[in-house]
C-alpha cells in the first residue's frame, strides 16, 4: 500500500469512526441541561464513553504511542477537524498545548437558550473531551486542561489550554 492510499485509509476509518460514536443531537442534549439532575449525568457518562472511544480510536488508528503534549495536539486536531470545529493551535511546548477554537455546535441554537445552558454544554463536553484526552494520550492525571467559555460569552473565539501536572 502506497503512502497516500495508507492516509486515505485512515481518514475513512476515523470518519467511520466518529459515524459510529456520535454525540447525542442538539435536541435531545438542550432539555436535559435544562432541568439538570440525574438526567444530566446520565448525559455526560454517554458523552465521555463516546469521547473515550473516538480519542482511543484515533490514536490506534494512527499508532502513536508517544505521551507527550505533542501526541495530544495531534489527536486533538484530528479530532476537531474530523468533528467540523473550526481551530488554530496558539501554542505548543513540552508542557503546554493551547488551541483557540472558533466555532461551536452551542453556537448553532436559538438565541433564546439561557447562558447556564450553553455554560453548561460548554463544561459538559469540554471536561469530557478534556478527561479523556489528557488520561489516554497523557495518562491519568498527568494534565489538566482549561477553557474560557469566550464564544458563548460573545468572543469570536474559546481557547482551550492543556498544562502538564508537576510529577508529584
Amino acid at each position: 500500500m502506497r503512502g497516500g492510499e495508507l492516509k486515505k485509509t485512515a481518514e475513512r476509518r476515523i470518519r467511520d469512526l466518529l459515524k459510529k460514536h456520535p454525540y447525542p443531537p442538539l435536541e435531545v442534549v438542550i432539555p436535559i441541561l435544562e432541568k439538570s439532575g440525574h438526567g444530566e449525568q446520565e448525559l455526560a457518562a454517554q458523552v465521555n464513553e463516546i469521547d473515550l472511544s473516538v480519542i482511543t480510536g484515533i490514536k490506534e488508528i494512527l499508532g502513536v504511542r508517544d505521551s507527550n503534549m505533542k501526541t495530544l495536539a495531534k489527536v486533538l486536531e484530528i479530532y476537531l477537524a474530523f468533528g467540523g470545529q473550526e481551530f488554530r493551535p496558539v501554542e505548543l511546548t513540552e508542557s503546554k498545548f493551547s488551541i483557540s477554537i472558533s466555532d461551536c455546535p452551542m453556537l448553532h441554537v436559538s438565541e433564546d437558550l439561557g447562558p447556564n445552558v450553553k455554560s453548561r454544554f460548554c463544561d459538559l463536553v469540554c471536561a469530557s473531551a478534556a478527561k479523556v484526552i489528557n488520561n489516554t494520550v497523557l495518562g491519568p492525571n498527568r494534565g489538566v486542561c482549561s477553557w474560557d467559555k469566550a464564544l458563548i460569552k460573545g468572543a469570536g473565539k474559546c481557547t482551550l489550554a492543556f498544562e502538564l501536572t508537576k510529577d508529584r
